[in-house]
């Protein structure tokens, strides 16, 4: 019998292997732990963007998530049943750890440990095993956020793939396997594992923003307060001044600068001098001298005003902070007539949209990896596996205008028209009506 022959396979279009750890963005030079303290400064000091986190956050708390069965078999719901016991029987809330995923867009990324107990009752002293059910069975303690700061490095396999994450902690490194925690990211492309900012198209208007707002406030105060201006007499300017006239300036210098906060704010010269004529009824001569002024103390004030606007030129910047996050809404007040509510409400929309998206990622990170080997520490068959939905993050807000509405009607304050209808038609995102007046006359 003739043996079958195995097929030569060329091993080179496996790949190499080894990229992924070389990976730097070109575009992006500043990573680590540079990128996290900037990153984070804007965050947490500018109001725009401060703003946006918040209205994100808020959004993604109040999405509603349910366990949905493999299949209607009792097993399957059974299983079902008991992800949302984990789910709800973790040492944080399930919105908590939602606003904890946020911080992927200040950062690009956010890494959480997965860590278990086993289900061993509420009476329990050891939290490892503390739970509200007795069934033994191994559940979710936490998800617990490793902050991105606390990066060290990202471990790599021989193909690129990332294996982990190297944690800087105070009894030194540790690692955290990717097998065992969730790692979201704002964007996969490239395969690299810090993602993409959400704050990388702001960084450069935030700069300008800054500096603008930091010159304007110190133009005015120079404006309002003076510069502190002190003349002393040369001597205790000069090198040769004695300890005695080196004591005198640094407290002349002291008193100056408390005048204003600001470090060095404030002009140390000599004295002016003045002319002083001296008669000699002697000689019957007039002689002329320069007298020094001694210590004098004034404030400089600027002259004129500025030739620029400021304020229109850190709006502009406040605009593009915004526009890069997709916010612009939030510099539409109701002051600007109903155009501009209506665009708000549609810039809205895209806000909402763009957020919808990184929730369905977000859920498909907790399926695979938290909910998937949940499911196999059991020993649930896969297809027997549940897995986690969550509702758009406008329905709430929706539900709650269709009561508002409901009730009008109740009242009488609205009336069920054709306007109404079409409004609602708009609002709930469904087709318009269907015009059926022609289709009922008769052809002939």
């Amino acid at each position: 019998m003739t043996q079958p022959q195995t097929a030569k396979i060329d091993l080179s279009i496996l790949g190499s292997g080894g990229a992924g750890s070389n990976w730097r963005r070109e575009f992006l030079p500043e990573e680590g732990v540079y990128a996290a303290q900037l990153y984070q400064e804007m965050r947490d000091t500018d109001p725009i963007i401060g703003g946006v986190f918040l209205a994100l956050e808020a959004m993604f708390r109040q999405v509603e998530w349910q366990e949905v069965p493999a299949n209607d078999t009792p097993e399957a719901l059974d299983w079902a049943e008991y992800l949302r016991q984990c789910r709800e029987d973790m040492s944080h809330t399930f919105p908590s750890f939602t606003a904890d995923v946020l911080t992927m867009f200040v950062h690009g990324w956010s890494y959480f440990e997965v860590v278990y107990k086993v289900r061993r009752g509420p009476n329990e002293k050891d939290a490892r095993y503390r739970s509200a059910y007795t069934d033994g069975r191994l559940g979710w303690r936490k998800f617990a956020l490793r902050p991105q700061r606390t990066l060290s490095r990202w471990e790599y396999d021989g193909d690129g793939g990332i294996q982990g994450l190297w944690q800087s902690t105070r009894k030194g490194l540790v690692f955290l396997p990717i097998q065992r925690c969730l790692h979201f990211r704002t964007t996969e492309a490239g395969g690299h594992p810090e993602g993409r900012s959400l704050l990388v198209n702001a960084r450069r208007s935030f700069r300008f923003q800054s500096r603008l707002e930091e010159f304007e406030a110190i133009g005015i105060e120079r404006d309002l307060a003076g510069l502190p201006l002190v003349e002393v007499p040369v001597e205790l300017l000069s090198q040769n001044a004695t300890a005695e006239q080196q004591a005198t300036l640094r407290v002349i210098e002291q008193q100056a600068a408390a005048v204003r906060a600001d470090e060095r704010a404030y002009v140390l010269m000599p004295s002016s001098q003045y002319v002083v004529q001296d008669y000699d009824e002697a000689k019957g001569t007039t002689s002329t001298k320069a007298m020094p002024t001694g210590y004098k103390f004034s404030l400089v004030t600027s002259g004129g005003t500025r030739a620029h606007d400021t304020d229109a030129i850190i709006k502009r910047y406040s605009q593009r902070l915004a526009t890069s996050l997709l916010a612009t809404f939030l510099l539409l007040g109701g002051s600007e007539g109903k155009g501009a509510q209506a665009l708000s409400g549609d810039l809205t929309d895209l806000f909402e949209l763009a957020g919808t998206g990184f929730l369905d990622g977000m859920t498909a990170v907790v399926n695979r990896f938290a909910v998937g080997n949940l499911m196999q520490v059991n020993g649930v068959p896969r297809e027997l596996w549940p897995r986690l939905e969550h509702k758009g993050l406008s329905e709430a807000a929706l539900e709650q205008f269709l009561v508002r509405v409901n009730d009008a009607l109740k009242a009488g304050t609205i009336s069920a028209d054709t306007n109404l209808e079409t409004a609602m038609r708009q609002k709930l995102g469904v087709p318009e009506r269907e015009d059926t007046d022609d289709a009922d006359e008769d052809p002939s």
